[in-house]
Parts: C-alpha cells; structure tokens; sequence
C-alpha cells in the first residue's frame, strides 16, 4: 500500500512476502483513471500533437516487434494506450511483474499495451549475481556471472557485445551455478531467444529486450515494445522538445523550484537528490536531455543558449548545433536533419515520462522508483504546462525462490547470545543441567538476600564476582558448545538472506514458477476489487 507522506507525495513500500504485490491504484480503477487522464490531456497545451504522437508509437512499436514476433493477433486501438517501461536488463521478478499486468490491463480495457525499452539509461556491469549454497556449512554466497567483458558506463543503446565466446556460455555457466536451488531456470529459454536476437543485432540492449520480449510469447503477453530511441526520432517528440527548450528560462525555474519543494518535503538536504537542479553558465542554460553518438558514447549534459531567432545546443563540448525559431515547422524539420550517429538527444527520466504519460499513453504504469520520482515530475509539469498531472498506476511484486519456501529459518541468535552471557554473569541459570558446587551456589544465593545499599557495595561486588568467575570455570565446554552453535545459527541467518532476497534475476527462476505465482497475484488482485 502507498504510505502518505504529506499532501502532494506517497511512499511505497515493495512487498515483503512471497506472492505479494503491490497495485496502486487498483485495476479496479484503471478505467476511471483512464477516462478522467484523457479529459485532462485533452486540456493540456500540447495536446494537438497527441493523434499524431501515438500513430508514430503504434507503428514504430508494431515495426520494431515485428522483427522477431508474430504481430497479426495485437491490438491496433489507438484509442486507447497503456504504456510502461524499464531498462533491457535481467531485471527481478518483482520488476518483470509489470509487464504481466501491462499485458492484464490492456486486455481489460481493449487498449494497446507498449512497453518502452529504457536503452538511453546508464548500462552498469555485464553480469548478474547468483546464490549459491555451501552444502558444508550451510552457508552461502552471491558468485558473479558475466555475460561479456564489457564494463557498462554508456547507454544500452551504445553497449556492443565484445565477447560472444563469454556470451554463447553464459547460461550453461549460471544454470550449472543455480542448479542446487531451482532445477530448470529459465535462462536457457532465455537464451534461445537472445542467441536468435544476436544474429540480427550485437547490441547488447537489443539482444536482451528482444530477447525477454520473445519469451513473454511463452507467457501469453500480448504487449508491443519499441525502444525510447526510436521514439526519439519521431517529429512529435522532437516538437515536444523544442516547446520545452524554446521556453527553457521558464522550464529551468519551474524545474528548479519543484525541486526544492520536493526536498524540503522529505527533508532532503543532498544537492543531487532526487535529482541535481539544472544550471546556469553565463548565457547557457542547462537542459534535462543527454546528448552522446557512436563515435563518443558518454552522457553528457546538454546546454542550450536561446536568442529571439534561435537556440543553439551543445553538450559543452565539441558538439554544437544551431536551431532557427521563426517558423515551427522548420525548426522541427532543422533539429531532425541536426540528429545523426553522432549527435543524439535523449530525454532523462523525468522528460521521458512527462511524455509517455501526456503525449502517448491513456494510462502509465510505474514501478516503485518510477512512482516515487514522478511525483517529482508532476509537480514541474503541473508549474510548466499549468494543467493537472495524468494518473498512473504503481506496481510491484515479490517472487521468492522456491527454496525459500521450503526452508525453515530458526534464528536463535538473540536467545544464544543470552544464553552465553549468561555462562559468565548468572552461571547458575545452568545448575539444574550441570553440576555445579553447591557451596558457591548457596554464597551467590546468600549475596542476593543482603544487597548493600547504594555507595556500599564495593566488596559485595568484589564477592559476586570472584562467585561468578569460579562458576564459569565449570561451564567451560557448555560455553565452548553455545559459541559454535551462535556461529553456525549466523552463518544460516546469512544464507537465508541472501538466497530471501527479492532481486534476484528472472532468469534464475522456473518459469512456470514464476507464471504461476503472477497469475495468482494477478487473480487475486482482481477478486479484491
């Protein structure tokens, strides 16, 4: 459930327990969040390039899936869009979960569901981490599994696959890894599909999505993906652009005051939290847009400088490129000719959604990070356009392993931690288990009637103490026994964490496991409304 922070901002916890989810607002809701999102977007300003928008989505998302899925049977309407998005990477279940519902809402309410492939975010590492048990001590690890020898730091758009040998291994390497705790993770029909995608793309973004997508075919998702890319090169997101930059001293206020707002908040006194305000050098004004190409594939900030008749773009570097203002129409067709391998504009995070929700989509579907942020968003767009924010919907889940499920946890740790205390300061909590001199025994309990008053007990401690040490010596091995059983009681307490965690990758899992327990959320779900 959302956790109301004030008036303007929720919290969302993830869900703790196996086959939990989070859905918020309910699809109970979804179709009165629809009407009201599109009688508001048809008030806001930029709504006369909504039509056109979503015509260009429709068929770059039905064009890009295409290539490597059957088409024919998914939903054309138009009328009615359900977006959602995330990075093409081997997510955790929880995260991978709303793609079902995606596919669930869309159904209900006869829409096209499109999922955005993320690939302007930041690729980090070439690996994921798989658990791995200790069959000796009970214990256990996370082992580090690479799919190539590419060390991430550049958009998924430019990470190229470097090493195929490492790639053609890797699940065979992570099944024989997991195998201990899940039999048949889906990894390797995981992998059919990548290695099928790698013979049209080395893109390692591409191969991924692609990849996932195809086997949501398994699943019975009936859902479109395009990536953001793509839409980048859409004459509607670029006119979206230019309406944000062509009026970027009054962006730039609204953007930076939301973000005090926000901060002040939640009482957050970090500079770059939730995200860093946009800056100001001499005549540039920074832009919420990266800009990087193939030949120089890093992120950077991009910085305009507007003048009556033109804005000039640069990434405050050696890319620069100058755009006429007089005649809209014009400048859109300029900025699409200014575009090429190696000079990209993407939109961050908060630009990306303030478009698929106003411009693309009836209905959003976020994640818990998505939906947190986003309130961010709604605040500067609120400033900015001077309309009312769109609904969205925050989902969430928790898929355990199965070996979660069957394990029995005992943490005894506080109780054998106290147990060893007491060894050394009341040994004889032990006398009905041990022998122990009976004489000492009687002068403790002796000591115990006649407690001194305060300021007098010098020599009365001086007795319980040298009592209590000669006590211990007889407790010596019970002791001994206590300390090794707390050792391997935190040595099974850490294991279960780690094979508990929720963020494990999808790919580790059964996958009718992992269907199963989402149509179960799913069901549920809808039998709560």
């Amino acid at each position: 459930m959302p956790l109301k922070t004030n008036d303007l901002y929720k919290g969302y916890r993830a869900p703790k327990n196996h086959g939990d989810a989070l859905i918020s607002p309910s699809f109970g809701e979804a179709a009165e969040l629809i009407r009201e999102n599109q009688t508001t977007r048809s008030q806001h300003p930029m709504a006369s390039i909504r039509p056109q928008a979503r015509k260009q989505l429709i068929a770059s998302a039905f064009q890009h899936t295409s290539q490597y899925r059957d088409v024919s049977d998914l939903n054309r309407n138009s009328d009615c869009m359900v977006l959602s998005g995330h990075q093409p990477t081997l997510c955790h279940p929880g995260v991978w979960f709303k793609n079902f519902a995606l596919s669930k809402i869309a159904e209900q309410q006869n829409a096209t569901a499109v999922n955005l492939v993320i690939d302007n975010d930041v690729a980090i590492g070439s690996s994921i981490r798989v658990p791995v048990i200790e069959t000796a001590s009970g214990g256990a690890y996370y082992e580090s599994i690479d799919f190539d020898d590419a060390g991430g730091g550049v958009p998924f758009e430019q990470m190229e696959l470097r090493d195929h040998a490492r790639f053609d291994s890797f699940a065979n390497r992570v099944t024989k890894t997991i195998a201990p705790l899940v039999e048949t993770p889906c990894i390797n029909h995981l992998w059919m599909h990548a290695q099928v995608a790698k013979q049209r793309s080395n893109n390692l973004g591409t191969i991924f999505a692609e990849a996932r997508h195809s086997l949501e075919t398994h699943c019975n998702l009936r859902t479109l993906e395009v990536p953001l890319s793509h839409v980048c090169e859409t004459r509607s997101f670029l006119e979206f652009i230019l309406h944000l930059v062509g009026d970027l001293p009054r962006f730039h206020q609204c953007y930076n005051d939301s973000v005090a707002h926000y901060r002040t908040a939640h009482g957050i006194r970090s500079s770059s939290h939730p995200v860093p305000n946009l800056r100001k050098q001499d005549e540039w004004l920074e832009a919420p847009l990266w800009i990087y190409g193939d030949g120089d594939p890093n992120r950077r900030p991009s910085w305009i400088k507007l003048s009556k008749e033109h804005l000039t773009i640069s990434d405050g570097d050696y890319r620069e490129r100058t755009i006429h203002l007089n005649h809209p129409d014009e400048s859109v067709e300029e900025l699409a000719a200014a575009l090429g391998p190696d000079f990209k504009i993407r939109p961050r995070a908060l630009v990306t959604t303030m478009y698929a929700r106003m411009i693309l989509s009836d209905l959003f579907l976020h994640g818990i990070g998505g939906g947190k942020y986003d309130q961010l968003g709604d605040q500067i767009a609120r400033s900015f356009f001077g309309s009312e924010p769109t609904h969205y919907i925050v989902i969430s889940a928790t898929a355990l392993l199965p070996a979660v499920q069957t394990s029995i946890l005992t943490n005894n740790t506080r109780q054998l931690t106290r147990s060893i205390r007491d060894t050394i300061y009341q040994p004889e909590r032990f006398a009905g288990e041990l022998d122990l001199p009976a004489g000492l025994l009687q002068q403790k309990r002796e000591l115990l009637q006649e407690i001194p008053r305060k300021g007098q007990r010098k020599q009365w401690h001086r007795q319980m103490e040298l009592i209590n040490r000669e006590l211990a010596v007889g407790l010596a091995d019970r002791r001994s026994v206590l300390e090794q059983e707390l050792k391997q009681d935190r040595v099974r307490s850490a294991a279960h964490r780690i094979i508990a965690n929720r963020e494990h990758p999808f790919c580790l899992f059964d996958l009718n496991y992992l269907m199963e327990t989402f149509e179960s959320m799913l069901t549920e779900t809808i039998k709560a409304k």
